[in-house]
């Protein structure tokens, strides 16, 4: 996978648009237009700003990753372990208990709004 593919992959699961990504890492719609497409170049003070915004390493969007998977951190990890060793009761259990917070979490972002 390309590294444009891969920052299109990574911007579309932060549900960003062109723009969004652009204005988040201080460089020109257009600009990032172009790398998408595969049309420019990504210069390394880019790649650098694409891996800490979606926090991954620079490798991942160079391809030296050998699966092809997002970069997790280390507290992802730990969690994905935790949900795997849960049975599928447990893991039920474990997504109500994440969509409640996510649903407190919204609200809680609705008022402050």
């Amino acid at each position: 996978m390309s590294v444009s593919s891969k920052i299109i992959e990574l911007r579309e699961r932060h549900d960003l648009t062109q723009k969004e990504l652009a204005d988040k890492i201080n460089i020109n719609r257009s600009v990032l237009n172009r790398i998408e497409k595969g049309t420019r170049p990504v210069r390394d003070e880019e790649l650098k700003s694409f891996a800490n915004f979606f926090d991954v390493p620079i490798g991942y969007l160079l391809g030296e990753n050998k699966v092809n998977q997002p970069y997790l951190s280390e507290e992802q990890e730990k969690m994905l372990n935790g949900f795997d060793s849960l049975n599928t009761d447990g893991q039920n259990i474990l997504l109500n208990v994440l969509n409640s917070l996510r649903m407190s979490h919204s609200k809680i972002n609705a008022v402050s709004v």
